[in-house]
Parts: C-alpha cells; sequence; structure tokens
C-alpha cells in the first residue's frame, strides 16, 4: 500500500501532514516514516502531529534535520512498535535525558542511532536503555564519560562510531573492554580527532567475535595485523568482512602493510575472511605478490579484495 512507506520530501512533506491530519486510519498504515529529505525551520508540530498518528504502527523513523525538539520526543512515547530510530541527521542539541525518557519503554526497539549535534546530559544514572537493543550508533557530543558511566545493555552486537570529536581513544577502550565480546559488528569511522594512531590495534583481543569490523588506518599502526594483536583463537576467528579507510592525511599511505595481512591469511589466524573493501589511500601496489596472494586466497573462499579509487 502507498502509506506504507511513503516516499516523503520537501515537495510533498506538508501536503502528506494535511493528509494524515483529515484521515486519521490513514496513520495505522505507516510502517515507516523516513524524513531525511525533509529541512524545514520552526515545524516541531508538524513532527509531534505524524508520530501522534502512526504511533500505533509505525516500525521505522528516520528524524530531520531540524524540527525534532521536545514535541516529537514526547510523541515517540506512545510509538511502542518502534524498532528503528535514527536521528544521525539532528543537527539541534538534544537533552539525553529527555531522549531516554522517550525511549525506555519501546521494548521492541533494536536499533538506535544517535544525532550528530552536542547532547547535554545532568545525571547518567537517569539513563534507562531499551531492554532488546541490538545496533548503536555513537555519535556527536557524546563522550568518554558516557562511555564510562553507561550500563550498556549486553543484547547490543552491532556497533558503530562516528563523528565523534570528543571521544578519546580511553573511552573507546572503555566500551569495547565491556561489550566487546557481544559485538559481531564494530565500525570506528573518520574522523575521531581524540583518538591516536594506535587506538584499535587492540580490537581483535577486545572484539574475538566480529563479523564485520570497519577501521580507519588513522587509528591503527603498522602491527595491527601481527600476531601480538591478531592472536590465533580456540576456535576460527569468525571474521568474514573487513572494511579499512584512510584520510589520506600524510604518513597513513604506508601505515598498513598488506604482506602483514597475507601473513596473518597465510598462518590461519583470519580462516573466515572472505571479502576486503579498502580504499587507494592504502597505497597498495595490486600487481604485488602480497596483494595477488590475498587476493587469490579469498578468491579460493568465494570472496575478493576490492580496492577503491
Amino acid at each position: 500500500m502507498i502509506y506504507r512507506h511513503p516516499k516523503l520530501k520537501a515537495s510533498n512533506f506538508f501536503n502528506f501532514v494535511e493528509t494524515i491530519g483529515n484521515n486519521k486510519a490513514l496513520g495505522d498504515y505507516i510502517h515507516s516514516l523516513d524524513l531525511s529529505y525533509i529541512i524545514q525551520t520552526g515545524k516541531n508540530a508538524y513532527v509531534a502531529k505524524l508520530l501522534k498518528r502512526t504511533a500505533k504502527s509505525l516500525e521505522t523513523f528516520v528524524a530531520p534535520q531540524t524540527s525534532f525538539g521536545l514535541g516529537p520526543l514526547i510523541a515517540l512515547k506512545n510509538c511502542l512498535n518502534l524498532r528503528i530510530l535514527d536521528l544521525r541527521l539532528v543537527s539541534e542539541t538534544l537533552k539525553l535525558e529527555e531522549l531516554f525518557h522517550s525511549i525506555r519503554n519501546l521494548d521492541k526497539l533494536t536499533h538506535l542511532s544517535f544525532p550528530r549535534s552536542s547532547i547535554e546530559i545532568g545525571s547518567y544514572e537517569s539513563i534507562n536503555w531499551p531492554p532488546n537493543l541490538k545496533f548503536l550508533r555513537i555519535s556527536g557530543g557524546l563522550n568518554d564519560d558516557f562511555l564510562y558511566e553507561s550500563k550498556f545493555p549486553e543484547s547490543i552486537t552491532e556497533l558503530e562510531f562516528s563523528h565523534c570529536p570528543v571521544i578519546s581513544d580511553l573511552g573507546l577502550r572503555q566500551i569495547l573492554y565491556r561489550i566487546g565480546r557481544n559485538l559481531r559488528t564494530l565500525k570506528v569511522q573518520y574522523p575521531m580527532p581524540g583518538l591516536q594512531k594506535n587506538s584499535l590495534d587492540q580490537v581483535f583481543i577486545y572484539c574475538p567475535d566480529l563479523r564485520v569490523l570497519e577501521i580507519s588506518v588513522d587509528y591503527v599502526s603498522s602491527s595491527f595485523f601481527d600476531e601480538e594483536y591478531l592472536q590465533y583463537l580456540p576456535y576460527p576467528r569468525p571474521l568474514r568482512t573487513l572494511y579499512i579507510q584512510s584520510s589520506g592525511m600524510l604518513g597513513t599511505s604506508t601505515r598498513l602493510d598488506p604482506l602483514d595481512l597475507a601473513m596473518a591469511l597465510n598462518e590461519g589466524r583470519l580462516p573466515n575472511l572472505k571479502n576486503i573493501q579498502c580504499t587507494a589511500k592504502l597505497g597498495w601496489d595490486p600487481k604485488s605478490e602480497a596483494v595477488q596472494y590475498i587476493a587469490d586466497t579469498l578468491d579460493e573462499r568465494n570472496g575478493g579484495i576490492y580496492i577503491g579509487y
């Protein structure tokens, strides 16, 4: 049905709001609201109205860049079937207590993406996480204190960091130490200016059961694939997909040697690795023996290495 997953943009948004407002029954058919293409100012009431009208059936909500304030947050409380809450585009300051107060009873919520904006918080004791959260994207003004003080649910298996200007390697290691063994996917995306050149070296130790890993070469040392960090496990390491990005900054093009990765594959420390996607900024020569060995090994596993330009 056309209203189940409406395609909303600036040209049809206000007509859509009016239609839903005039016919309350239509709201029960809507399962997802993606407002990522809606850019407006001072229209919190419109977003709140949509959330109220669709509360019974809404499963996915992507918030707009603006007009997501207290009204929409309050309206979220009644969206008891919500599974995915994506706030990554929100540019306005949010109070963390108000956000968690709105979602604490959303027992079906499995995916939460924090906003890229600054976040205010007075007390970490007021944070009650949704009990079945599986995916968490941390971004914006969240700091090390948040990572230290929060009692993250053990149900989280996918964790992403993006555009976190104040998180340091100490905070990152703290959360990985606490829930790393539960993680199946970890993505740490550039820029993370608070991290050091070796902040992610121990990621294989903290997170032995990853299936998917995304890193930026800016935050690993040349020892990343050495046995010191990429150790043998009592069972075959399950990592299947590896993404390696780079800022292209001075010194990053020689940070990782493909020979070290080739040796890890040859020695059986990455027995399930199937796909690698990396950037040409790494400086890896596709015709070199090491890269050819990596490509041949992954090809035998019905996978491959893709170097993007």
